[in-house]
């Protein structure tokens, strides 16, 4: 792919692990789930995933730049025709790969690595975090989802409180009907306040929420 060419995340995140090849799959997972987590953060802030591309720069520069601390640099080569490449690396003399140097990236990659557990040890994991979210977990994100709903219902029927206040007016206007189009319209205001505080507030539970689910699924699948 050209740089001068548009470039969302799928097409930033394709051709960065062309380049990354020479690096273990290992590797290449950290490194791509780390680009990955800028764009979703980035673009929960409002940023579009091609503005996100141009300030991260080309995937080929970021690229070297990771190769050169591993002694390791990548060949121009041109795009093949399914949009993949081989990519040999250039390594010094000196570099073995079966002498593989230290790196400061190695103890973060081994946190990829699955923990070995004891039987016992699977089944207290399995059971707690099963106990904890039924007797607690559930029962709070069951709250909170009910509270959200019901905020969001009173802050719709107030925002289209006005239409009660004008249908009182048709009916037959009179002291009450002026005080009931006022209230309307107070409580109108009063809606349109609470979805502007509503709509972070779902944004930022169903983040939280989604985080706890990934975290509950890899301690049951004993990734933790």
């Amino acid at each position: 792919m050209k740089w001068g060419k548009t470039m969302n995340k799928e097409h930033f995140l394709i051709e960065l692990k062309i380049y990354l090849k020479p690096l273990t799959n290992q590797q290449q997972v950290f490194i791509l789930n780390k680009y990955e987590t800028i764009f979703e953060e980035r673009s929960a802030a409002g940023e579009t995933e091609e503005q996100i591309a141009k300030s991260l720069g080309k995937p080929r520069g970021i690229a070297e730049e990771i190769l050169q601390e591993f002694d390791i640099s990548v060949p121009e080569k041109k795009l093949e025709r399914d949009g993949w490449q081989e990519i040999q690396p250039i390594v010094n003399n000196d570099y073995y790969y079966e002498d593989i140097p230290e790196h400061p990236y190695d103890d973060t990659y081994r946190t990829y690595e699955r923990p070995h557990h004891n039987g016992f040890t699977r089944f207290c994991q399995i059971a707690g975090i099963l106990l904890f979210n039924f007797l607690f977990m559930f029962w709070m994100i069951f709250a909170s989802i009910m509270l959200l709903f019901s905020g969001w219902l009173t802050a719709v029927l107030f925002l289209f409180s006005p239409i009660l206040g004008g249908i009182s007016i048709f009916a037959g206007f009179n002291d009450g009907t002026m005080f009931q189009l006022f209230l309307s319209i107070f409580l109108s205001g009063a809606g349109i306040i609470g979805l502007l505080i509503l709509t972070p507030l779902t944004k930022f539970f169903g983040k939280v929420l989604r985080r706890y689910l990934q975290w509950t699924i890899r301690v049951l699948r004993g990734e933790i």
